[in-house]
């Protein structure tokens, strides 16, 4: 061997022993930080320790050498797969900044970083051909995000589905890159990795479902555009409200309905008192014998933050009929509120299955880096109880679904109204 040689060789073998190094003291740690999860210490017991452990050590088996971003980052998220706890979180960390100029995206785009992302090779107008031709209930086909890019979902092996970029009018996205992994849990129920649309870096969405022909989480921070991957291109989305719409909402719909919004339970100054103020104007409205409480796209908050409109509901719901509006977005506490009112006689719940993230939380916002600096963990640290495990991943379902064709206000208008056998009357938009 040459000196030249032997150099290549010595420069290579330490950056793998260095990759490997970064691996293993990234899965160690990651493995610390979730054994002191209450999902942890609930969930891994007996027969799934044992099963936890032995994953554990065929992860540290797995040499990744030479390692790819994403077969570091699968591995990693699979310590988190057996935990039912969507709260938890883990995601390679981002520099929002480069992404900030023109400039910037050009050099990222013009890096070994962008060179070495995930791509799939194959004949693309095949593939684009066969998907196609799927039906519309099936998770295959092909998604938008928005005009930003198209990507092929299709089904690699018999749990695992790969969406690859088909077309795209953006540079930071080129054909054949992977956009997204989903890992099937159960009918149209996901584990999920998505390339960031916007950083590119790699998050795992513990609970992803198929509904309405759409990713229904696939919502990403800090990126271009709210929309989720979805095979209909420009489509009105009935389902979620817009995210500017205020957090608190009141109106009559008409002489028998009234209609509040709640989209928050969280205790910061600002939500507390926006909620304060909201629920001293309603108190004394709730005279009408039908009341729509819209809890789309509630994140949720602080037990506390429910009590007051919990009473008043309460005392509503003696004389008046209640029809509570959710959706996937409608989560956490939001959910524990929701049960609640499920309870009530004079309770009808409409809408779309909520999201399935209510058992576990997080008091702090506590995150934890990851040795090697590329990895934050988001993890949990409030109990959850048994009586609500069973809701996690898989939600809380209406008793009415509504669908996507209509103003979701509208439909609910319509249902209270046949009920009660007056005509169908188009409602107030003030």
């Amino acid at each position: 061997m040459n000196l030249r040689l032997a150099l290549i060789f010595v420069f290579f073998t330490g950056i793998s022993q260095a990759q490997t190094s970064s691996y293993l003291a990234d899965l160690k740690a990651l493995k610390t930080v979730l054994q002191k999860t209450p999902s942890y210490k609930d969930q891994i017991k007996g027969d799934k320790l044992m099963a936890y452990d032995n994953l554990y050590e065929q992860l540290r088996a797995d040499s990744l050498n030479p390692p790819t971003s994403y077969h570091y980052f699968y591995n990693l998220s699979q310590l988190l797969f057996p935990l039912r706890d969507n709260h938890l979180a883990i995601y390679q960390v981002p520099d929002y900044k480069i992404f900030k100029t023109k400039e910037g995206i050009e050099k990222f785009v013009a890096s070994q970083e962008f060179a070495e992302y995930p791509v799939w090779h194959t004949n693309l107008d095949s593939l684009k051909a066969v998907l196609a031709q799927k039906p519309a209930e099936s998770v295959e086909g092909i998604y938008y995000y928005d005009k930003f890019y198209t990507v092929g979902l299709f089904k690699h092996t018999d749990k695992e589905y790969i969406g690859v970029v088909l077309e795209s009018a953006i540079n930071l996205w080129q054909k054949g890159q992977i956009a997204i992994h989903l890992y099937e849990q159960g009918p149209n129920l996901f584990k999920a990795i998505y390339g960031h649309p916007l950083t590119k870096k790699f998050f795992l969405y513990s609970t992803e479902k198929y509904k309405n022909y759409t990713l229904v989480n696939a919502l990403f921070y800090g990126s271009y555009n709210s929309t989720a991957y979805s095979k209909h291109l420009g489509q009105v989305d009935f389902v979620n409200l817009p995210p500017a719409t205020p957090k608190f909402q009141s109106k009559w719909l008409n002489k028998d309905i009234f209609y509040i919004r709640v989209g928050s339970f969280q205790l910061n100054q600002s939500t507390r008192q926006k909620s304060k103020a909201f629920y001293d104007t309603i108190q004394n409205k709730l005279t009408t014998p039908n009341l729509i409480l819209d809890i789309r796209n509630n994140e949720g908050g602080a037990e506390s933050a429910t009590r007051s409109y919990r009473k008043l509901l309460k005392k509503y719901a003696r004389k008046g009929n209640i029809y509570v509006l959710i959706n996937n977005g409608t989560l956490s506490q939001a959910e524990i509120f929701l049960l609640k009112l499920k309870k009530w006689k004079s309770s009808t719940v409409v809408g779309q299955t909520t999201k399935g993230m209510l058992t576990y939380g997080s008091n702090y916002g506590k995150r934890e880096k990851l040795p090697s600096g590329n990895l934050e963990v988001y993890p949990t640290d409030m109990q959850g109880t048994k009586k609500l495990l069973q809701y996690e991943d898989y939600g809380i379902e209406p008793d009415i679904t509504l669908t996507n064709t209509t103003d979701w206000i509208d439909q609910v208008v319509e249902i209270i109204q046949k009920k009660s056998g007056t005509p169908v009357l188009t409602h107030i938009t003030n």
